[in-house]
């Protein structure tokens, strides 16, 4: 029997209309805010001063590895789509990725994942379309990643260095991490079953074209497990991303002649990330801030005039503000302009579920194997 093809609104409509000049502004103000509220809050001239005779050549260091680590970002995302079947330079990926960055820098909760989602799904000369629950399911096992190793290495090193006198908030906060990492297994694990004993609900096309999905998005996670050389890879390579996040801020504090180890400036940073896993502003703007800020208190500086405010701004102006601008270089220089202008443009898309040519197409059982 002929199946009918049904149509949908385009899932990324919102996003690229929420992608104006406005938003950038809005940013630029928020920015603005916080950073007067550090400097007033930690002494006014005297963290202008900090920051004005900081050393420039560990701040240089800082900026230099914060870079690096997205040059490891792209190369663990090409690693991930490879696995399942869809092969991209690795330039393509790693511009791809930095241009996601710069979106989510403007949007809140990470909407940058979204433009990778659709760039990928665009057809392009030398590359087939990447179905959306593939290259979705590839953004997931990169989160998954990350929370991993943010925990394993934010763990250790907050036993090392605060042992059994954690804050309960802290506590709470790496719980809560470890949490949703432990439900999205059980997820993983049971969703086959579970989209099995779903199908019998209803043979309607649209009921199946969704089951079909998830099938296709879930296959994409488990890959991970029937590979454990790429996965333990992968993993390694995410130690390696979140390691480099604490150098970046064990730099910028020695530049400042903080006197901090490099375990405790660790532990701070890693924190951080675990506090910002879900940024509820964009970029996690005054939220990444105020993280630091009180988890600087539970490590106190022995460096002579270590200014805490000054700390805080030098390493958002290199994680996120100077980062902002180069991702935006990046985005504007690889043509990702154009390519949001096709997303907006693109009223209404037919929809079938599982797209066309993949790699992890939905069979009858629903444990897709490798």
């Amino acid at each position: 029997m002929r199946e009918s093809q049904s149509t949908v609104a385009h899932p990324f409509g919102a996003f690229t209309s929420a992608f104006t000049f406005r938003r950038l502004a809005l940013v630029v103000i928020l920015g603005v805010v916080t950073w007067a509220v550090l400097i007033a809050l930690f002494g006014g001239s005297a963290a202008l001063d900090a920051i004005a005779s900081a050393n420039g050549r560990w701040l240089l260091a800082a900026l230099v590895v914060h870079y690096a680590s997205f040059g490891v970002r792209g190369h663990r995302w090409r690693r991930l789509l490879d696995m399942a079947g869809h092969r991209l330079g690795y330039w393509h990926a790693t511009s791809l990725l930095i241009a996601g960055w710069f979106v989510s820098a403007l949007l809140p909760a990470r909407a940058g994942d979204l433009l990778r989602v659709g760039v990928l799904r665009l057809e392009e000369p030398r590359r087939a379309a990447v179905p959306v629950g593939v290259s979705l399911g590839s953004i997931v096992s990169e989160r998954a990643l990350d929370i991993l190793a943010i925990l394993v290495l934010g763990a250790g090193f907050g036993w090392a260095v605060l042992q059994m006198q954690a804050p309960n908030w802290l506590i709470v906060s790496y719980a809560v991490a470890l949490a949703l990492l432990v439900g999205l297994a059980v997820a993983i694990l049971a969703t086959p079953t579970l989209v099995d004993w779903l199908r019998t609900w209803s043979q309607r096309l649209a009921w199946q074209k969704l089951l079909n999905f998830v099938q296709q998005a879930v296959g994409s996670l488990r890959l991970l497990a029937k590979r454990p050389r790429t996965a333990v890879l992968a993993l390694m390579e995410s130690l390696l991303i979140w390691l480099i996040d604490a150098l970046v801020l064990w730099f910028v504090i020695l530049s400042l002649d903080g006197n901090l180890p490099f375990g405790h400036a660790a532990f701070v940073a890693l924190t951080v990330d675990v506090l910002a896993a879900a940024p509820l502003t964009p970029g996690g703007v005054g939220q990444i801030d105020a993280a630091y800020v009180a988890l600087f208190a539970l490590t106190p500086m022995a460096g002579a005039g270590f200014n805490v405010g000054a700390a805080v701004l030098l390493v958002r102006f290199i994680t996120y503000w100077s980062f902002l601008l180069f991702s935006g270089a990046v985005a504007a220089f690889a043509g990702f302009g154009e390519i949001i202008r096709r997303l907006r443009n693109q009223e209404a898309t037919p929809f079938t579920g599982v797209d066309a040519g993949s790699s992890l197409a939905a069979h009858p059982s629903s444990d897709i194997s490798s």
